[in-house]
């Protein structure tokens, strides 16, 4: 089943993405999570889920007319990525996580079922407009409160759509509860910002002071952007005669639990907050809290564990924070009721629990519409054995065992090491599925491949790279197909995607055919439709004869594969699979695309380091000699000079189009230097 597709515009790590992995983690179905590069990123790796990186995007939209464009034109870009990203996976429900990652939803036609999941009040009547309207299509909408379901629904149209999914945090994460520092702390915490009014928390502190004079204050947080001028200002405020000496900056910090500790209570400002996860945070770890008394913190405080305040209001703010720490006693009360009130109505498995209720019936309301879906054919992993050649493979290989693990319980994998220099060998062992064949040299893919399928007891098998990353369960749909005694033999290559969700060009027409040579002249991307799909067959929603496909991943019977050979070990790198795709095609096994099944392929992972880059005379040599093979001279002679037209039509495209053409260069460069050397 193909899953669920989390979209992020934001690659931070901020209350909503915590929110957001918390999420994802709960979910049973296979899960692919789609945001920049950075520490939302770094964290779903370790969480162990598939990462597809989206271009980082700039967070400012009002400062310039300029910022303002460049903010439109980046949205348009995500829409258009996000469709992009609905077409290559298929997934069966997306999650938009976010304003803009719902409005680009909107904008790509709706691609997909989604659930909206809306963090924040709407900034203006245009985005707020946007916003809405995305809302009204959508499968059901997500609130972190009452307040932003106020903001976002106030006339009541969504109806049962609407959803308070409240977020939660984790109590266990702060164990102990210690008494706090002497004198009394009050710490303000998050990401600096305008809207959040830090400002505004040193002129109540700055109140506070008069009654309290041992108080201290810390800042803990950074810029969401590279705002210098409130951080000049903040502190210019903070060396004023009546701050001086008790204010500190500290930056940011990755893991607040250390000032949480040290705290005595928790200040917070915002006037309009959606929810306030850091006030959750405060309580967790027994700390009261002052907050205003309205948006999200005013759902969760009351006068159990903490004082409200008027909005805005620097006197009431000063008073609420007087009374609160005036009495020791108070406080130490107040902390414990505040750990109560998490575990009863804020914890994280509540969050999962709402989250997964409301993903659950969107699935299974979709499903009743009878939407065209994936569906993973009944094969058993028992059925499968994968088989991948690892050579200082370390950085990948780990990731490909894990989403085995985590998508094919149940299969055995075969990992071949040929002479790796790196943890290669022992990431292979650490895996109780995975039997290792340690090879004492570097014997090429094709015959490292050959030994392990020796290994293969099971009736299918799995060819895969070690920078391929499983994204659900869908090579059983290849699996089902390959056992299937009503059809031919048959080589199975599923729908491959670059690791930012693009789709990869790993099935091709057979080298000579009249689409290959077609598309030697007309870029086949520039095709629309069914031709399009002919001269880039990788293109294809519906499963679709092909040539020859890259051997990244192809499934078929074992004993088709020993049949084959399946590879000709005279190729020592590249040229296997299409040698391969040729031998297959002669003696009547064909070569089918089959897109409901998908991986991720992050490409070249150990060749273009041992090479330093793309090894454009390897690659031209070894596609020569896998024609000539198969098919004889002529046929190779007639490749190359297919090659060649392709990358100088390619090239002078182009440069036509003002575009850099160094690749194509290079590739024409190698190309003409192979049949300069054969005509010799």
């Amino acid at each position: 089943m193909p899953g669920v597709l989390f979209v992020s515009y934001s690659g931070i790590y901020g209350g909503a993405e915590r929110v957001l992995l918390a999420c994802a983690t709960a979910l049973e179905d296979s899960v692919v999570i789609a945001c920049p590069a950075g520490e939302l990123a770094r964290r779903v790796r370790a969480a162990g889920l598939p990462v597809l990186i989206l271009p980082a995007r700039s967070l400012a939209v009002r400062a310039t007319l300029a910022t303002r464009l460049g903010a439109a034109m980046a949205l348009c870009d995500h829409a258009v990525r996000l469709r992009r990203l609905a077409d290559s996976l298929a997934p069966e429900l997306i999650v938009a996580w976010g304003m803009r990652s719902a409005i680009g939803w909107h904008a790509g036609s709706g691609a997909r079922p989604a659930v909206i999941a809306h963090h924040d009040f709407t900034p203006g009547p245009l985005i707020g407009a946007a916003v809405r309207a995305a809302a009204v299509r959508a499968e059901a909408v997500l609130v972190p409160s009452a307040a932003v379901a106020g903001d976002l629904d106030p006339h009541r149209r969504l109806g049962g759509r609407l959803h308070v999914v409240r977020p939660g945090v984790d109590r266990e994460r702060f164990p102990v509860v210690r008494d706090p520092v002497s004198p009394p702390e009050v710490l303000v915490l998050g990401a600096l910002a305008e809207w959040k009014r830090p400002d505004l928390a040193l002129e109540i502190f700055a109140l506070a002071r008069r009654r309290l004079p041992g108080l201290r204050l810390r800042l803990v947080g950074a810029p969401v952007t590279a705002d210098v001028a409130l951080t000049a200002r903040l502190r210019r405020r903070a060396e004023a005669a009546d701050l001086a000496g008790a204010v500190e900056l500290a930056g940011p910090r990755a893991d607040p639990r250390d000032d949480l500790e040290r705290a005595t209570c928790l200040l917070h400002c915002a006037p309009r907050e959606p929810f306030g996860l850091v006030v959750l945070e405060a309580l967790a770890a027994g700390r009261p809290v002052v907050v205003p008394d309205a948006g999200g913190p005013s759902e969760i405080v009351d006068a159990s564990c903490g004082r409200r305040y008027r909005p805005g209001d620097a006197a009431a703010g000063a008073a609420a924070l007087v009374e609160l720490l005036s009495d020791s006693g108070v406080a130490r009360t107040a902390g414990r009721a505040g750990r109560e009130l998490v575990s009863r109505r804020f914890a994280v498995s509540r969050t999962q629990a709402d989250f997964r209720a409301v993903v659950t019936e969107v699935l299974t309301r979709v499903d009743r519409r009878d939407r065209p879906r994936c569906r993973v054919a009944a094969a058993s992993t028992s059925a499968l054995t994968l088989v991948t050649v690892s050579h200082n493979s370390a950085a990948h290989l780990a990731t490909l065992l894990d989403s085995v693990t985590r998508h094919l319980p149940g299969a055995r994998t075969i990992v071949v090491d040929c002479a790796s220099a790196d943890r290669s060998v022992a990431i292979a062992r650490a895996r109780a599925a995975v039997d290792l064949v340690e090879l004492r040299d570097n014997v090429g893919f094709g015959r490292a491949c050959n030994r392990g399928i020796e290994s293969v007891e099971t009736p299918v098998t799995a060819l895969v790279n070690p920078d391929v990353e499983l994204v659900d369960a869908s090579l059983l749909t290849l699996v089902a197909e390959s056992l299937r005694r009503d059809r031919g033999e048959r080589l199975l290559a599923p729908r491959v995607l670059n690791g930012d969700g693009t789709l990869q060009d790993t099935v091709h027409p057979l080298p000579g055919s009249a689409a290959d040579l077609v598309r030697a002249l007309v870029p086949a991307g520039a095709v629309p439709g069914r031709l399009g799909e002919v001269l880039a067959p990788w293109r294809s929603l519906r499963p679709r004869r092909v040539g020859w496909a890259v051997g990244c991943a192809l499934v078929a019977r074992t004993e088709t594969l020993r049949a084959l050979g399946p590879f000709d070990e005279s190729l020592f790198m590249y040229g296997e699979d299409l040698e391969l795709g040729l031998h297959a095609n002669e003696v009547g096994v064909a070569t089918w695309l089959w897109p409901s099944a998908r991986v991720i392929h992050r490409r070249a992972h150990s060749t273009e380091r041992s090479f330093g880059g793309e090894a454009f005379a390897r690659l031209a040599g070894a596609r020569h000699e896998a024609v000539r093979l198969r098919r004889g001279r002529h046929w190779a002679a007639v490749d190359d000079a297919a090659q060649a037209l392709t990358f100088a039509s390619r090239g002078a495209l182009k440069r036509a189009l003002g575009l850099p053409a160094d690749r194509e260069r290079r590739q024409l460069e190698a190309v003409t230097a192979l049949r300069h050397l054969r005509s010799q």
